[in-house]
């Protein structure tokens, strides 16, 4: 069975790439299959800056960007743990190879991050903590750029 649910903060946070105003631009869909195997249908909220153009979208803790499965099941098959996950073995492989060639990445990001602003990260770095950090400070790394279309 597939749900809806709506993701909308309510507060506006500004630009993480000029700082400007954002606005509501719209909503679209996003497709996640949840721990138990369920797939639920995310609306999330578009927004744009009114300074740069860029449009960006609000998501939940329990999402991460370009991954199909919830965060709680990519941190489940990081962490070894695949009572609790519903997917295929090659599935399974696919995350674990993606986490590891991004782990290096994701440390140098959130070593920066903390020389810059003071935090501090678990060590080794939790998978839904770390893509938290990077996507929230613009640095997620998209293969949409590396192959442009044309």
């Amino acid at each position: 069975m597939i749900g809806f649910r709506v993701i909308n903060t309510g507060e506006r946070q500004p630009c993480p790439i000029c700082g400007g105003r954002l606005t509501g631009y719209g909503w679209r869909e996003r497709k996640v299959i949840e721990s138990d195997g369920s797939a639920v249908i995310f609306l999330l909220h578009r927004l744009v800056c009114a300074a740069c153009g860029k449009i960006h979208h609000e998501l939940p803790d329990s999402m991460i960007p370009y991954k199909r499965h919830c965060a709680a099941t990519v941190e489940n098959v990081i962490s070894d743990n695949y009572v609790d996950v519903c997917c295929e073995e090659s599935t399974i492989r696919r995350i674990r190879l993606w986490w590891q060639t991004m782990y290096l990445y994701f440390k140098g990001v959130c070593d920066a991050l903390t020389a810059k602003y003071g935090t501090h990260f678990s060590d080794p770095l939790k998978p839904k903590e770390t893509v938290r950090a990077v996507a929230n400070a613009h640095l997620w790394i998209s293969t949409r750029s590396a192959c442009p279309s044309g």
